[in-house]
């Protein structure tokens, strides 16, 4: 077992535009897919009769995803994406994570639901590269830890 943090370098980013039988294109020039996972925000159980104030856990949230990549307007992988995004569509959202065990293993995979809520272009100027930012919500997650190949 590595007590060693994994560089993020190597992250692959895929998507499918079909929820029921997912296949999978590789996202090209995704730079960030922000947080992934579901947070349950503290509820106050506090009674009269305590002195302390007492907290439970509430429903888990997923954090608001903001997807940042650099824009090629000839991909038609991500053109594809950008459009689905464009409708505001659901998508599939696989992220492989480069936390692998050993050469022949596997990393940390994240596959979730994205509702997404468009796309915008961001600001340049003459130094910056072309960028996209996806605004979306995630609705459902499925992690798989690492497997030793």
């Amino acid at each position: 077992m590595s007590t060693e943090a994994t560089l993020a370098a190597g992250t692959v980013v895929s998507y499918s535009l079909s929820i029921d039988t997912p296949a999978y294109t590789v996202l090209n020039g995704v730079m960030s897919v922000g947080a992934v996972g579901y947070i349950a925000e503290a509820k106050p159980k506090t009674t009269l009769a305590d002195l302390t104030e007492k907290n439970g856990a509430g429903m888990k949230k997923a954090p608001d995803k903001t997807i940042k990549g650099q824009y090629f307007g000839s991909d038609t992988n991500q053109q594809a994406f950008l459009d689905a995004v464009d409708e505001t569509a659901r998508l599939l959202i696989k992220v492989e994570y480069p936390d692998k065990p050993n050469a022949a293993g596997t990393g940390t995979v994240a596959i979730f639901e994205l509702a997404t809520l468009g796309f915008e272009l961001d600001d340049v100027t003459g130094e910056d590269w072309m960028m996209f930012t996806v605004s979306a919500k995630q609705n459902t997650l499925v992690f798989t830890k690492p497997v030793t190949g």
